[in-house]
């Protein structure tokens, strides 16, 4: 019995080729198209008459009824997921549209095969956009040409950038509490883990960010307020919310968009308890190595339960000291009403303290060795070491850092003073890691006031609207979590909302992971080749191998010299054929995909090939740079070759010919298309 393979978008430019080769290799292919591109019809009456077992199903991905149906109907044993949204045009000046049919259309097919409980191995075809404009990445400007600076291609390791409307995400000046301390999201490194939500659980715990996203933003912000709570989100933002809640935790918590909530009584989450870690029981004073007639001190292992109170005394209200004559070194808590708790704390840890009047004193190059590297008062802060302890010694640390820079603020809560940006970050992180709910305040004076609380959740807007629509223009950013949720802070508020989800390539990866489902996700770049009626907006060199055949003026936006890899279409459909078969390898995995830097070419390149081909010059003119074009985008291809043997054959210049051919020969279809109207 033959393989059926289901190809949407099957009599687009891709489709069209995908269905051919299939046919020659005899599948049965059913392709499905809503015939709204151009050059549609004319490629569907081009497969008809080919030899072999093809069906056409008219439909569109946005109907998930027709799909469910088709789906039930013919079991396919492949998919290529290819019907898209394609122009970056489009996108901007109809975003919803774009939304709609790349993001819902890509979730219909997904739920199509999750609910018919399809084995097919499956591709979705995916963009280079989903990688943004790369700001970040050095560019030098050549003649003809953009070059990288310090790489040959993009691999599948960058962060996702969605240059676009659409976008979950967090102003710019959003932290994210990581194991390491709290970061600017732009601040993120490979390894950084972040707090996370387990809703299920109702526990926090930290997790490996799965993906980075990053775009300019232009448009509305939500921000809601309270006196414990600040949001600054993008309208379709995921926001955990309940309608109920009590002391402790949110009831029946669900993730909203927070353009759906605007002005309705809503419970926060700001604090939950966190998942416990190893107890460490004893702290370790390092080793001084000795100098000239110095003495050396070897390491000491201190109990936790009585360092930890030293520590939170010392960071609060010490000082150290190395007298320069005779090398003495001592430190110093100081008190004005808790002298003998000051030097029981210095006992418990070794020292024999002396009391002058409201200093305590204890004589110690070691110790002095170790609390030297904190500094003065503004320099201050936590070592990661130990804020990495459990829950048990950070409550200890935290009780001896509130005797002697806090005081009871409520009936719940507590203030801390310091002028220690640093440690106010570091006693917030610690707070929340006990369970409890902190932000951080500067007031007038420049005192960093942390306020803390037992009370995990925050009630907004019970007796009127204290939420707002602002104006925003900038960079917004996310991670994406398995949790779907992670702890943010914003203006010192710390709360727990949603992250990101890269709409339809990074739904085509979850549902390999969550449902098990064999898909694989192909970033293309450049794709050109026969069956291609190029637009303006879409399908660059095709556009430009019409305007030169029929004599039509072109506009050059920005100056020429932007750089893609390109692939022709041969190539890819190797490409496709190689991944799906080998999908133990390939499944749940997204590839980049397209010439490499081998096939690359500007505009000018093209022209220059162009213009030799039809023996005549181009009419053009310069238009404004486009949003979210990107100045360079080359593929690094290593992953694909590695995995399923593939590398692309055909050089840009052959390919390029055969394109032209194929336009001069079907010129009257290209006509009857209508790629030339407004």
């Amino acid at each position: 019995m033959s393989k059926k393979i289901f190809i949407t978008g099957g009599c687009g430019f891709i489709g069209t080729n995908a269905s051919a080769f299939y046919l020659k290799k005899g599948y049965k292919v059913i392709a499905f198209d809503n015939l709204s591109r151009p050059g549609a019809k004319q490629n569907l009456a081009w497969l008809k008459s080919q030899k072999g077992n093809f069906v056409f199903v008219k439909g569109d991905v946005r109907n998930d009824k027709k799909l469910l149906e088709t789906f039930k109907k013919y079991r396919p044993d492949f998919v290529l997921h290819l019907a898209a949204q394609v122009t970056m045009v489009t996108s901007v000046e109809n975003p919803r549209e774009d939304f709609e049919i790349n993001a819902v259309g890509t979730f219909n097919v997904l739920e199509a095969m999750r609910k018919t409980k399809s084995k097919a191995a499956a591709l979705y075809s995916s963009t280079n956009k989903v990688m943004g404009e790369l700001l970040y990445i050095p560019v030098i400007e050549k003649e003809k040409r953009y070059i990288y600076k310090n790489i040959k291609g993009v691999n599948e390791g960058f962060p996702l950038d969605f240059h676009g409307p659409y976008g979950c995400c967090y102003s710019a000046e959003t932290d994210i509490l990581t194991d390491n301390g709290w970061k600017k999201f732009y601040e993120l490194l490979p390894n950084d883990m972040v707090l996370t939500y387990n809703i299920e659980r109702e526990v926090a715990e930290y997790q490996t960010p799965t993906r980075h996203f990053a775009y300019h933003y232009s448009g509305k912000m939500y921000v809601q307020k309270n006196r414990r709570l600040k949001t600054c989100v993008t309208p379709n933002h995921k926001m955990l919310v309940s309608w109920d809640c009590d002391h402790n935790g949110l009831e029946r918590p669900h993730l909203v968009e927070a353009q759906k909530i605007k002005g309705k009584p809503m419970a926060y989450l700001l604090a939950a308890k966190v998942e416990e870690k190893e107890n460490h029981t004893e702290f370790t004073l390092p080793e001084v190595n000795p100098k000239k007639h110095k003495h050396y001190f070897r390491e000491r292992l201190i109990p936790a339960k009585d360092w930890l109170p030293f520590l939170g005394y010392y960071l609060s209200e010490g000082n150290c000291y190395e007298d320069s004559n005779t090398g003495n070194c001592t430190v110093t808590l100081t008190t004005y009403y808790r002298t003998k708790e000051a030097v029981e704390t210095l006992r418990a840890i070794g020292l024999s303290p002396c009391v002058k009047k409201h200093h305590v004193t204890a004589t110690s190059k070691q110790l002095y060795e170790y609390v030297k590297r904190f500094g003065k008062s503004r320099n201050k802060y936590i070592p990661q070491e130990i804020k990495r302890l459990n829950r048990k010694y950070l409550a200890v640390l935290l009780e001896s850092l509130l005797a002697g820079d806090g005081n009871k603020h409520s009936k719940n809560g507590w203030k801390y003073t310091t002028v220690s940006q640093q440690l106010a970050d570091d006693v917030q992180e610690i707070a929340i890691k006990c369970g409890m709910t902190a932000r951080v305040f500067l007031d007038k004076e420049g005192f960093y006031r942390v306020y803390i609380n037992t009370t995990r959740t925050a009630q907004c807007n019970l007796d009127q609207d204290r939420s707002e629509w602002v104006d925003y223009d900038g960079m917004v950013y996310c991670v994406e979590v398995p949790n779907s949720v992670v702890m943010v802070r914003q203006k010192g508020f710390a709360y727990f909302s949603g992250n990101s989800k890269g709409a339809g390539d990074q739904y085509w990866l979850d549902y390999s992971r969550i449902f098990g489902l064999n898909t694989v996700v192909f970033r293309q770049s450049g794709i050109y080749g026969p069956h291609q009626f190029g637009i303006e907006e879409q399908g660059w060199l095709a556009w430009f191998c019409n305007a030169l055949l029929f004599n039509k003026p072109v506009t050059i936006f920005g100056n020429g010299k932007q750089v893609r890899d390109v692939l022709y279409i041969d190539d890819l459909i190797r490409a496709y054929d190689s991944a799906l078969k080998n999908i133990r390898k390939t499944r749940g995995k997204a590839y980049n995909v397209g010439g490499g830097n081998a096939f690359s070419l500007s505009i000018w390149e093209l022209f220059d090939i162009l213009e030799k081909l039809g023996n005549k010059k181009f009419n053009y003119k310069f238009g404004p740079w486009r949003q979210g074009d990107q100045k360079v985008y080359i593929s690094d291809i290593a992953r694909a070759k590695k995995d399923f043997n593939w590398q692309p054959a055909v050089s840009p210049k052959e390919g390029i010919k055969r394109l032209y051919n194929w336009i001069f020969q079907n010129r009257n279809s290209i006509k009857k298309a209508g790629v030339f109207k407004k």
